[in-house]
């Protein structure tokens, strides 16, 4: 089997660090942890499904940078909403 890098491997890992330096390095966390797993699930999740209706390296490339950049801009907006209540 052909090992294929895709932009939610980078971000899984991303947050597999994020989720694993404050537990090591700060007695405080700083983030939720059922959070921080709930989002590397959803991430390896959606990584498979793209995977499987997706043959094309390149479609996958392109439809997952879209995906990442739509759930970042979906955060944010959320994230001023919740700031302006």
């Amino acid at each position: 089997m052909k090992a294929r890098l895709t932009p939610l491997n980078f971000v899984s890992a991303a947050l597999m660090v994020l989720l694993v330096y404050p537990l090591v390095f700060s007695k405080e966390s700083g983030v939720s942890f059922t959070m921080m797993i709930l989002l590397i699930l959803v991430c390896s999740v959606s990584d498979i499904l793209f995977r499987t209706f997706l043959r094309d390296l390149k479609r996958i490339w392109i439809v997952e940078m879209l995906f990442v950049i739509f759930a970042v801009a979906v955060l944010l907006i959320l994230g001023k909403a919740s700031v302006l209540n």
